[in-house]
Parts: structure tokens; sequence; C-alpha cells
């Protein structure tokens, strides 16, 4: 088999070291903050963007049907894509990863890239050929109506998307493991950018009709898809990998990250299904009702992608490294550290996101076919999600700390548990709740799921922190609560200063609510003796002085 690089003596010279030196491991709360708060920032600017995408797409769309077959279509792929490729390869790949490159040298480490790069490549495009091969014999099969028509035509569309993600995902693996953050966090801002330019400009031969929109937007996230491949190409070429074909399936890392794979995919499957679940029953539910769960989704996700997943994708390379180098009492402490830190964040974000949650989706989407029963539906929706945030948040930092340590299959036998749990709660809330009762049957399940996490780990790693992790936790739900009087009451005071409905009357009430409620939460941890407060400080004053 060929070298993955090219060698010049003992070395390879390209690159900022020699690819076959054995990386000194040494990782810690700064490596993980600084890491955090990059892909937090470019996380930022993808919500941003993502939240005006949104906007123009519910003053365009609204909830119409067309809506509804585009959102379930462009759900199937993305399905593929979080089991294969960012979710279920992404962690059992980084692990794998770091070892090698650890305990073997980069040379080895990148072949062992190249090997996986070549399998999922090739498999992923014989799958998309045959996925897209089914679908057109399936349209010719019979007469549908129009929704599954447009739906099954907009998925034949849109499946090649997941090549192009899946493969973005596994240089993001390789990338974060080098301690390179930026360009993977891009992805989110090429999207919406994509997505944006899209719904702003319409060329003349596409035509006014709602589907032939919509078909123009799907084929310009094509574009996208491949754009996140290609942002990823200098990066990659600076840290010295270069691809070669090499096909081996007997490679021994291949092999590791297939025994772990199965688990993580299985895991990744489950909560894929279970938003296929949702989704399905909101097609029962009747119009309108997909369209609410995929607002109120997006507002929760706001703070979730910024915060949580972001401190995940920095944690989980650096969790890989410290136990592939024995330093297993540095890995406990950097998970208590994400974990505290994510509460921190994730918690008043809830609050603030139950008590505006109207307000917030009036201000943002409430015009064009967006009208004010649509925002009374996804405010419902956004209630019921938002009340298990602090647990999808705590999930995406637990799992890391299991895949780290190559335990795949407890995250896997949380999620069938989560898996049954939210079908059950589905059936039952979806009868009085409609659409929120499917957001809040996902809280409930999520609940449990990462209490099991939490439950199980020292079985895995032996003593763990809880009891401080626990005091800090109850710490910070004492300052949202009265955080949350503030905001009722500071959102009540700027209504009868700023009167009004229009749209200016209603940024100022909103962000001047979310402005005084962030300051009151900040003196409260203070007054509630909250660590992480003491620690942020901290942190800034030592960043001030190097300055």
């Amino acid at each position: 088999m060929s070298s993955s690089v090219e060698k010049s003596g003992d070395n390879v010279t390209r690159g900022p070291h020699p690819v076959n030196e054995v990386p000194k491991a040494g990782f810690g709360k700064k490596s993980l903050v600084r890491a955090a708060v990059l892909v937090s920032a470019m996380t930022l600017l993808g919500r941003v963007l993502g939240l005006i995408r949104d906007i123009l797409s519910a003053k365009t769309f609204g909830t119409r049907w067309q809506w509804d077959a585009f959102i379930y279509a462009f759900m199937i792929p993305n399905l593929f894509r979080r089991i294969v490729g960012e979710g279920g390869l992404t962690s059992a790949f980084i692990p794998v990863y770091n070892e090698t490159k650890t305990k073997q040298g980069v040379a080895e480490a990148f072949r062992f890239a190249n090997v996986t790069l070549c399998f999922l490549a090739c498999a992923l495009l014989v799958f998309v050929i045959a996925v897209q091969g089914l679908i057109t014999a399936i349209l010719a099969a019979g007469h549908y109506s129009e929704m599954l028509t447009l739906t099954l035509n907009l998925l034949r569309i849109l499946f090649p998307y997941l090549w192009f993600l899946s493969l973005y995902a596994l240089g993001m693996g390789i990338l974060n493991s080098h301690g390179h953050f930026l360009a993977p966090s891009l992805g989110s801002v090429i999207l919406d950018g994509v997505w944006i330019f899209a719904i702003l400009w319409v060329p003349s031969w596409v035509g006014t009709d709602y589907a032939d929109r919509i078909r123009w937007l799907t084929y310009t996230l094509l574009f996208a898809g491949f754009l996140h491949v290609a942002v990823e190409i200098p990066p990659l070429w600076k840290i010295g990998f270069r691809f070669k074909f090499i096909w081996d399936l007997a490679h021994e890392g291949l092999k590791k990250t297939w025994k772990l794979l199965l688990p993580v995919v299985m895991s990744f499957a489950v909560v894929q299904i279970n938003i296929t679940v949702d989704a399905t029953l909101g097609l029962v539910i009747g119009p309108g009702a997909n369209s609410s769960l995929w607002y109120g989704n997006r507002l929760m996700q706001f703070p979730l992608g910024i915060f949580a997943l972001a401190m995940g994708t920095a944690l989980l390379p650096m969790l890989s490294q410290q136990i592939a180098s024995g330093e297993r009492e540095a890995a406990k402490r950097s998970l208590s550290f994400a974990l505290r830190s994510v509460f921190f964040i994730i918690i008043p974000s809830s609050v603030g996101l139950i008590v505006f949650r109207e307000e917030i989706i009036r201000f943002l989407f409430e015009r064009g076919e967006f009208d004010p029963v649509s925002t009374a539906r996804s405010a419902a929706v956004l209630l019921g999600y938002t009340i298990g945030l602090f647990a999808y948040s705590g999930q995406k930092i637990m799992a890391a700390g299991y895949y780290a340590a190559h335990d795949t299959k407890t995250p896997m036998r949380t999620a069938l548990v989560s898996l049954f749990l939210n079908i059950v709660l589905n059936l039952i809330l979806m009868i009085p709740l409609k659409e929120a009762g499917l957001a809040l049957a996902t809280s409930i399940s999520g609940i449990v799921q990462f209490g099991q996490l939490i439950y199980y780990y020292p079985k895995k790693v032996g003593e763990f922190p809880f009891r401080e992790i626990a005091r800090s936790f109850f710490r910070i739900l004492l300052a949202s609560a009265a955080m949350a009087g503030i905001c009722y009451a500071s959102l009540a005071g700027l209504r009868s200063v700023v009167p009004g409905t229009d749209t200016l009357a209603q940024g100022i009430q909103v962000l001047g609510s979310i402005l005084i409620a962030i300051i009151s939460y900040l003196a409260l941890c203070f007054l509630f003796r909250v660590p992480e407060i003491h620690e942020a400080v901290e942190w800034i004053r030592k960043k001030r002085k190097r300055k």
C-alpha cells in the first residue's frame, strides 16, 4: 500500500510538525475553553444566519404544505448524515484516530484517515445512487398525492447532499484532532448563507409557484454541500494531510472504528428515528404541525448549538487524547468542567426561552404568511422542547465521555430506552396537546436518557465528581429561577414604557428584557456563589493581563 504522506528521510517535513513524530499529550481547561469559544463564535454566527434564514423562510412560505414537504424531505438525508457522517462515524473515528496518533505517530494516523475516507466515499456513493434509483422507480410506479410527489422529488434531489456532508464530517474529525476548529465550524455558516441567497435571489426561469421556488432552494443546497468539503481542503493540506486512495479493509484502525461504530450508529439512529416519528405523527396531526415543530426546534437549537454542541465538539478529541495517554484523572476534570460550564449557560437560556417564548417568535417570525395562530402553535412547541434543553446539552457532554473511553454500548442502551419512552409518550400526549405534546415527550425522554448516562458513568471510569456538579447545578437553578421573576417584571415594565406591537416596539421590549435578564443573572450568580462565575472572571482577568 502506498503511504498517505510523502516522506523526506525519517520524517515528513510538510505541515506544522514531522508526521512520524508521536505528539505529546497535554490538554487542560485553557485549551478546552479556547476551542469551545472559537466553535461557539462560529456557531453563533451560523445561528444568527439561521434565524435570518428562518425569518425569510417563514415570510416566504409560512406553514404551507409545500414547506411541510421540503422539511420532511430535508430531514431524511440529514437523518442519514447524522447517523453515518458527523454523528456516528465522527464519534467512533476520533477516539481511534487520536489513539493511533498518540501511540504510532501522525503518519500512521494519516494513513488510517485515508483508508477510512476511501471506504466511506465509495460506500456512500453506491448508497446514494441506489436510493435515487429507488425513488425514481417509486415515482414511476403510480400516481400519488401532490404533497407526496413533491416530497419524493425533493428527496431525490437532496440525497447527494449526504455524500458531501459525510466527507466534511470526517475532515472535521481529522482537523479537530489536530487542534484546528475554525474551518470545520463554518458548516452552518455556509449552509445558511447559501439558503438565504436562494430565498432572496430567484432566477426568472424558476417561476413564482411555491413548489418551483422550493425546488430551486433544494438544488442550491447541493452546492452548499460541495462548499462544506472545499473549505476544509486548505487546513488539511496545512497540517500535512495528503489524500491517497488506499483500499485496505483489513486495516486495524478501520476494524476498531467499525467495532465502535455499530453501537454509535444505533444510538444516533435512535435519535433520528425519534425525530422521524415526531415528523410522521406531525403529518397525522394535520397541516402546520411539522412547520410549528420546525420553528420551535430551531429556536431551542440556538443555545444548544452555540454552547453544548460547541463544547462537545472541542471536548471529544481532548478526552480521547487524555485517555489514550493514560491521563484519566485529567479526563474526569475536563468532563466535569465541561458539564458545569454548559449548565452555567444553558439553564438560564432555557428559562429565558420559556418566559419570552411568544414574544420572541412574534418578533422574529410573525409577518407575511406566518400569522398569530402560527405564533401560538410554535410557542407551545418551544415550551415543550425547552423543558428538556439542559438534558439534551448534558447528553452531548456525557456522550463524549463515553466515546472517548471507547464505550459506545452504554449510550446505545440508554438511547433505546429513550426511543421506547418517546414513542409511548408521543401517542399519549399528542391527543390533548397536539404537536406541543410531541415536543414535551421528546423532553421527558431526553431527561430520562441523561439521567441514565450520569448514573452509569462511574461504573466505567470509577469515582466521578458528581457532588461538585450537583452543587453547581442547583445554585445555577436558583439563580435562574430568581431571574425568571425579573424577566416577567422587566417585560411588563418595558411594555408600559414602550407600548405598541410594531416591529421596533417589539424589538425594544424583547431585546431590552433579555439584556436585563442577562445582567440580573450574572449578579445573582455572585449572590448565590455559583463557582463558574468566579472561574469566568478569573479567566477574563488572565486574558487581559496577557494582552
